[in-house]
């Protein structure tokens, strides 16, 4: 049928309508390749709409021709995704192999690719033709609002664990635009979001192709929405387990950014990190250089008054690393300590006794260390504490176990830090005047 000639004749609006909605419940089933004189007359309808919605500017549809669009949009992109979308990966970023279709022989393969590449050239028309109608000047977000609720944007959002990047990045551009055209589906559309992330980060979802476009998302709607608490509370949630993920390294960058867009509305989140952070090397008994960049790029960012509680318990955590054998680790720790003791040299000039911790570690580095850098790293630094008045004296070393964890009879920094720092930091309710 051609949208063109069917709409020039009928000079009643009602008739234009009926005949635009029969079209529209047309393109809705899903075709198969094997439908292919059905399948090329779908294309054709679906690429006629598109070019109508994409001049129209100015034409006001009854509510049934949303329904109608959200369901033929609905049918044609919201299908399984294929196994390999779901299963765990080998050794690639965020939990995402080679892909492809799975065993059998090149021709299957060649075979069962072909069809899908000829199936999806529906989905994309369908993406395209929604969005024209989405973008029309005249496109009311009260009418489509019931037909974009919880349910459509939770198919949306799985989307974006196609394999295909360039539709990861259409639904992530798609759920932009409901979310910008239609206030009522917002909570929705972020809420879809959080989901989809949360099953990658509690690991129902051992594989996910779009990790980084849902943190784009996410981050970019904390910026630009207005976020309820619960939705903040349950975010944080998210992006605080994102931190134990195995393939942190991958979208370490975007949960970066992600974290800072919602700190700059909410501030506690940041601290929260860092002491996630500590809490994750001292539970697990880890020593990742992920985490400790991740410090790094976030701790700048960190409310004062919280980082000034902060700083000493995270540097009693870093210490640990100065001596590690992974030399990297080693230096980047040692770097982290003194940039922290330079932007605030006067906080450490008053805290002696509790430097002490860091003058052992780094005498134990040069004492014990294999890399002839970072030892000499460790001098330079204790030279430098000296020249700072941070210490006294390089030379003078304390008992070694007397800063040692669960070993001090004198001090015992680890208790101290979690009983009167950090648990009045994490729930400040509770915490004594």
């Amino acid at each position: 049928m051609d949208i063109s000639t069917s709409l020039d004749d009928p000079p009643d609006l009602q008739d234009i309508n009926n005949v635009l909605v029969k079209l529209i419940k047309k393109c809705t089933p899903f075709l198969s390749a094997d439908d292919e004189i059905q399948l090329r007359q779908k294309i054709s309808d679906l690429k006629g709409l598109y070019a109508m919605w994409n001049s129209d500017t100015d034409e006001d549809y009854p509510a049934d021709v949303y329904a109608s669009v959200a369901e033929m949009f609905a049918s044609n992109v919201f299908r399984p995704l294929p196994p390999s979308s779901y299963m765990a990966a080998d050794d690639d970023e965020c939990g995402v192999d080679g892909g492809g279709f799975g065993g059998g022989s090149g021709a299957e393969n060649d075979a069962a690719a072909e069809a899908s590449a000829v199936e999806f050239q529906q989905t994309a028309m369908a993406y395209q033709a929604f969005r024209a109608f989405v973008d029309r000047l005249a496109f009311d977000g009260d009418k489509a609002g019931p037909h974009l609720g919880r349910r459509f944007a939770g198919g949306l959002a799985h989307r974006l664990n196609a394999a295909d990047m360039n539709e990861r990045l259409t639904a992530r551009d798609t759920m932009i635009r409901v979310r910008e055209t239609c206030p009522s589906a917002q909570p929705a559309v972020l809420d879809a979001a959080v989901d989809e992330l949360a099953d990658f980060a509690y690991g129902y979802a051992p594989r996910h192709n779009g990790v980084l476009e849902l943190l784009d998302f996410v981050a970019d709607t904390v910026v630009y929405t207005e976020v309820s608490r619960p939705a903040v509370d349950k975010l944080s949630r998210v992006l605080l387990r994102l931190l134990k993920h195995q393939y942190l390294y991958s979208f370490k960058s975007k949960l970066i950014e992600c974290i800072k867009a919602l700190d700059s509305q909410h501030d506690e989140l940041i601290p929260k990190v860092l002491v996630s952070i500590m809490d994750i090397w001292k539970s697990h008994n880890v020593k990742t250089i992920v985490l400790l960049r991740t410090m790094v790029e976030l701790y700048e960012w960190c409310n004062k008054d919280n980082w000034i509680k902060l700083q000493l318990p995270v540097v009693c955590h870093i210490s640990k690393f100065f001596s590690d054998y992974d030399f990297q680790l080693s230096e980047e720790s040692m770097n982290f300590w003194i940039r922290i003791m330079h932007e605030n040299i006067k906080y450490w000039q008053s805290r002696k006794d509790d430097v002490r911790v860091v003058v052992n570690a780094l005498k134990k580095v040069k004492r014990t260390h294999w890399n002839s850098d970072c030892v000499s790293m460790a001098n330079n630094l204790l030279n430098i504490m000296v020249m700072k008045n941070v210490i006294k004296d390089s030379c003078v070393e304390d008992p070694e176990e007397m800063f040692q964890e669960g070993k001090s009879k004198v001090i015992n920094y680890y208790d101290y830090i979690s009983q009167k720092i950090l648990k009045p930091l994490v729930n400040p309710s509770k915490s004594t005047v």
